[in-house]
């Protein structure tokens, strides 16, 4: 069984090469041979990590500080609202464009979770439509 310590250096090494890995893709990146969809699902992808990376560290220092870590949990509430808003818009457009159809792996799931979400927040805007 591995110690905090092993998870810890794993963690660390498993970084440093995705940084590595993430200065040769922008090199890459730079060489501007990419299809602009592929572009923006890529920066999406880096901008959710980004965000991430950010509210641990926050957590850790706040922790480290004896201060309250759970003032960032809304901060990434926020963020996570941001991209499903996101990702439903291009949802939209990829079921509008017919990238999208009942073949399509996943999309009864995506489906259920969404009904779900819906009923959730109905509550909350409910009175706003009225």
């Amino acid at each position: 069984m591995r110690d905090s310590g092993d998870k810890e250096r794993t963690l660390s090494a498993r970084l440093r090469a995705t940084t590595d890995e993430l200065q040769a893709l922008e090199k890459l990146v730079l060489s501007g041979d990419c299809a602009p969809r592929v572009l923006a699902e890529f920066r999406s992808a880096v901008d959710s990590i980004r965000q991430t990376a950010w509210a641990v560290q926050q957590w850790s220092e706040l922790q480290q500080q004896h201060r309250d870590p759970y003032a960032v949990l809304s901060t990434l509430s926020t963020e996570r609202v941001r991209r499903a808003t996101q990702m439903a818009k291009e949802l939209t457009v990829d079921l509008e464009s017919l990238e999208l159809g009942l073949e399509t792996e996943g999309l009864e799931n995506l489906f259920k979770a969404v009904k779900r979400l819906y009923e959730r927040l109905d509550p909350l805007f409910r009175k706003s439509f009225v």
